[in-house]
């Protein structure tokens, strides 16, 4: 399944599923369904079993997933009438890898980590598909970085590198988007990590199903037409598997918690000259199997 958070005519946001080129509206189509079965509070089970939220879904884990798989009777809208947003904008968790491809360490001059760098964001920072990453105020040195994120789909804790799979419900694209004159002002990362917009998400979140090998995915960055990053999962440092196991043991990974596995090379600090995200650019990326992820910048 490919799930969405879609709107139409500015209604709220609600969970969708991709279906070629049109969304089914995975509320409206349980409740759909459980009514021609006769179920009087149709509209009510079907709420709570598809909330709005993501995280909500996830959380229900079995019972919602159970309840979507036997949907019968289809509601759908066609997706170019709808808009879509970040796919899950309310992790409980939002954790950030770096350094995690070799050949962005070594385009950065910084060595091999002996283990994964952590840092956060908060949701805060989510940003829908087709909105403006705003630069913020003082900084000139905007960066994009293109990356795999992974969402838990189950409690995590202690788990061991061979099942960490089974604990992920499935990736989207997140742009770690960076303004690097903030993030090197101390040897801590986050504040260039952290402001409102900072983290493009989209445009749909891709199960296990759709995406069965996180680690043969290739991930591609382009500015304004012009391709600046192009790199693979196959060059990770610490695999998908070895991160949900390694930060399960440092943490209780939740459902719906959300983590991004890093960049590869081609950001924008390490080219010479370095390059800069400006007002009126355009930043588009794209990981197999997972669409297209396309934000205009502006200033804040």
């Amino acid at each position: 399944m490919k799930l969405v958070r879609f709107s139409v005519n500015g209604q709220f946001p609600r969970l969708g599923a991709l279906q070629g080129d049109r969304i089914a509206d995975l509320h409206a189509s349980l409740a759909h369904t459980l009514a021609r079965r006769g179920v009087v509070r149709a509209q009510e089970i079907a709420a709570t079993l598809v909330p709005q939220s993501t995280r909500g879904f996830l959380e229900g884990g079995a019972a919602s997933h159970e309840a979507v798989a036997s949907i019968t009777e289809w509601v759908t809208v066609p997706a170019s009438s709808a808009r879509l947003h970040a796919p899950i904008a309310d992790p409980g968790k939002f954790i950030c890898i770096g350094l995690n491809y070799r050949d962005h360490a070594e385009e950065t001059g910084n060595p091999i980590p002996k283990e994964p760098p952590i840092f956060a964001k908060w949701s805060n920072a989510i940003l829908d598909p087709g909105e403006p990453i705003l630069r913020p105020r003082g900084s000139q040195q905007l960066d994009w970085e293109v990356e795999l994120g992974v969402v838990i789909g189950r409690t995590a804790r202690f788990v061991a590198k061979e099942q960490a799979l089974d604990y992920v419900w499935g990736y989207t694209i997140i742009n770690d988007a960076s303004a690097r004159d903030f993030q090197f002002i101390t040897s801590q990362w986050m504040a260039g990590k952290i402001f409102e917009t900072a983290a493009p998400v989209g445009p749909y979140l891709a199960d296990r199903k759709e995406i069965t090998d996180p680690h043969t995915l290739d991930l591609r960055t382009w500015v304004n037409g012009k391709q600046m990053q192009s790199g693979s999962t196959r060059t990770f440092i610490f695999d998908v598997r070895y991160l949900v196991s390694y930060l399960s043991g440092l943490m209780t990974l939740a459902p719906g918690d959300l983590i991004a596995t890093g960049t590869p090379p081609g950001v924008g600090f390490a080219k010479k000259p370095p390059v800069f995200l400006q007002p009126g650019d355009v930043v588009t990326m794209e990981i197999t199997g997972l669409g297209r992820l396309e934000n205009p910048v502006k200033e804040a």
